[in-house]
């Protein structure tokens, strides 16, 4: 297992949407994912399944059913692309991968945690394949009634043992609680919060381009390689920026006047 010095640390939601067939940059060493022991147990439960009862699981179609089917079926652990790049999202669409330079992609290496449901937690150069499972499903794997239960404390450990004492949670609630509430008292969670002026005058998150923003300030921090939370106060993208007086210390706010779509 690769060594990390204690960082600043970042996490990010995994993309449901993935391109697993583009080319890997070249200074991108294969690495394995941690925790594929547990990744196998989640896969070889879903395997047993049929199309009928996947849909039912995870709340889909019968045509993306079978294609969850599928993907489990070819699924192999050690196999597919560097997780950074395999992940094409709303979150991932500001991130824009593909441009970052090497320091870049190694500043992110040591900072960065992508959250993953079959995965438990993905560092950015980790091998992954396609798949499709949300942290919330009600997947019963041994004796965990759901994924939440079954990665328990492992997760949260991790995090733990690899920050600094500052976690910046860049995720939707239903993965970052799965690390956040588990944490020690000693580790700040700083949890940016981005609003919009709606069209009805009212001030709150309109939650599509607060999905988006979460990966454009990621790559912003590794842009800046920033490790304070008073360092992003500096934020200024897309017509958000800090307003301190929606902000609290754990959760500073990015707020914008004219809510409008973001072009990528």
């Amino acid at each position: 297992m690769v060594c990390y010095a204690k960082a600043m640390l970042m996490l990010l939601a995994p993309s449901k949407t993935m391109d697993l067939t583009s080319a890997n940059p070249v200074f991108v060493p294969h690495q394995s994912p941690l925790f594929l022991k547990q990744s196998k147990q989640i896969a070889d439960v879903i395997r047993t399944m049929n199309e009928q009862e996947i849909a039912l699981l995870m709340r889909v179609s019968p045509v993306i059913a079978a294609n969850v089917k599928r993907m489990y079926q070819t699924w192999e652990p050690k196999s597919g692309r560097p997780a950074l790049w395999a992940y094409k999202g709303d979150v991932y669409k500001g991130m824009k991968s593909e441009l970052l330079t090497e320091r870049q992609a190694q500043w992110a290496e040591r900072h960065l945690l992508i959250m993953s449901g079959l995965y438990g937690i993905v560092r950015p150069f980790d091998f992954i394949n396609e798949y499709r499972l949300e942290m919330k499903t009600r997947l019963r794997v041994q004796s965990a009634n759901d994924l939440n239960a079954f990665w328990g404390n492992i997760l949260a450990e991790y995090v733990a043992k690899r920050a600094d004492g500052l976690v910046y949670n860049l995720c939707s609630d239903e993965y970052g609680n799965a690390v956040t509430k588990r944490l020690p008292s000693n580790v700040r969670i700083v949890t940016p919060v981005f609003y919009d002026k709606k069209p009805n005058g009212k001030v709150g998150v309109a939650p599509i381009y607060s999905k988006m923003m979460r990966g454009v300030m990621a790559r912003w921090i590794i842009d800046h390689e920033t490790e304070t939370p008073e360092e992003l106060q500096a934020f200024t993208m897309h017509g958000y920026s800090y307003d301190p007086s929606l902000s609290t210390a754990e959760r500073p706010a990015f707020y914008r006047e004219i809510m409008k779509p973001l072009i990528f």
